[in-house]
């Protein structure tokens, strides 16, 4: 029979050697001793112990005996409020934090998991907002679909956060869970109406977040309809980032001749930069059209600068791989005769977009030409 009294008298004592002794024993044993709660809140109160052996033996001995406490409810709760406490070191924060991972199987109320960890991100210790940001990609899939709709809300509260680490976070975590979104449209839909958010900060984290979430989004035509939509917004940052994601959007989409349509409209009424990033896609793309004098009218439509461009950086694209275009007498002409042609499209080579402005690079590699 074990002496629980008497090892709980040692976790006062003022040598750190028997509060150790304490510890391990209370780690071997736990099973035995009458008052297992009584045991988990001498450990939890020796995790903010004074000498860091304590404290580190103390919360590895917690991880160690949580399957086996009682009430592992209000165990959590307790080991949760820790992490909040402002009053509890810095170094005992981010010790117990780093351990919840293998306590979350252990709860059974996931919903608990995750309201604490979403209070956590709002902790002043920016390390411990990271780390708990990072963590609610573990637990979103293990909540009930319903629980899921409020859990999103809870996601697109963290938007506008200052801290760029947690921000980092909270969009992969954010992008990982939206596999487990039971209406991904919907949830969609909410994030979008953050781009009208007055912070500036919180709207470029919004672009962000939709620009890392497309590819999971099944609607890539209605995706390519709002980001054509955002390119015309009243925030400039909006505008751009919205502008230059289209050409990562392209190769999703199957109406290449709607695509176009919408790129030459935004080359004609974008602002300075909206027009520029539609001109350039436009120059990387018209050799894919169906309808080549179509393409022509269109272009030669647009006012002379914009033709101009589009027209160059086409010759600068494709040069490379099609000297021909440099050989001939009207360059322009064999221009739109290989784009007649459909001409196999060739990799891009040294278009990387840095003509344009190092804020308008591109994914050229996206833009092979899909036979």
């Amino acid at each position: 029979m074990v002496d629980q009294s008497g090892i709980h008298d040692k976790t006062f004592s003022l040598s750190a050697d028997e509060r150790i002794d304490a510890l391990e024993q209370f780690r071997a044993s736990f099973e035995s001793f009458p008052d297992r709660q009584q045991v988990f809140d001498d450990l939890l109160r020796l995790c903010s112990d004074e000498d860091e052996t304590v404290q580190e033996k103390a919360i590895n001995a917690l991880e160690a005996v949580f399957p086996l406490v009682p009430d592992r409810k209000k165990a959590w709760e307790e080991l949760a409020g820790l992490v909040k406490s402002v009053s509890v070191p810095e170094t005992v924060r981010w010790e117990i934090i780093n351990v919840l991972p293998s306590i979350f199987p252990q709860v059974a109320d996931m919903k608990q998991v995750w309201t604490e960890l979403i209070e956590i991100t709002a902790s002043e210790d920016s390390r411990v907002q990271e780390k708990a940001a990072s963590y609610l990609e573990t637990v979103f899939p293990e909540l009930s679909e319903k629980e899921r709709e409020e859990a999103w809300k809870d996601f697109l509260g963290l938007i506008g956060t200052e801290n760029q680490a947690t921000w980092k976070a909270t969009v992969l975590s954010l992008v990982s869970s939206f596999a487990y979104v039971p209406d991904k449209r919907r949830a969609w839909d909410k994030l979008l109406r953050l781009t009208g958010k007055e912070s500036t900060y919180a709207r470029e984290q919004t672009m962000e977040a939709l620009i890392l979430l497309f590819p999971s989004m099944p609607d890539k035509t209605k995706v390519w309809a709002d980001f054509t939509a955002l390119a015309g917004s009243k925030y400039e940052n909006v505008r751009e980032m919205a502008s230059d994601a289209l050409i990562l959007l392209y190769p999703y989409q199957e109406d290449r001749e709607k695509v176009w349509d919408d790129l030459i409209r935004l080359a004609r009424k974008g602002d300075n930069y909206v027009r520029g990033s539609a001109a350039d896609i436009l120059a990387r793309i018209f050799h894919q059209q169906p309808d080549g004098e179509k393409v022509r009218e269109d272009i030669k439509s647009l006012a002379g600068e914009r033709y101009d461009y589009i027209v160059q950086r086409a010759l600068e694209v494709l040069g490379p791989d099609y000297p021909q275009l440099f050989e001939a007498q009207d360059p322009i002409e064999e221009l739109y005769k290989l784009a007649r042609e459909k001409a196999p499209y060739a990799k891009w080579k040294a278009a990387s977009g840095s003509e344009v402005g190092d804020s308008r690079k591109k994914s050229d590699s996206s833009l092979q030409d899909e036979e």
